[in-house]
């Protein structure tokens, strides 16, 4: 993690997984408890390739995000998807 894009990058993630987290907050508050539970499980996946681009373990990060909705998906920065893609790929 030691470019600074990529640092960039990594708090523009950390900045979208926290809107995701306040929908879940919200559909929550109006008593939308299937909507609530459905973001809430979005921000545990995103969180989780979240942690898994900071341990380096860049292969599950793909592997995770392939499983997700394209909304959901798109909650990660493209540049961050393909610098992760270049560092996956041999060198």
């Amino acid at each position: 993690m030691k470019s600074k894009t990529l640092k960039h990058d990594m708090k523009r993630f950390q900045t979208a997984i926290a809107r995701w987290q306040a929908y879940c907050d919200q559909a929550a508050k109006e008593g939308d408890m299937e909507m609530a539970r459905q973001y809430e499980q979005d921000v545990k996946d995103l969180t989780d390739i979240y942690n898994f681009i900071q341990e380096g373990k860049y292969e599950l990060v793909f592997d995770l995000a392939w499983e997700l909705d394209t909304l959901v998906q798109d909650q990660i920065p493209r540049r961050l998807v393909k610098t992760i893609e270049r560092m996956c790929k041999p060198q």
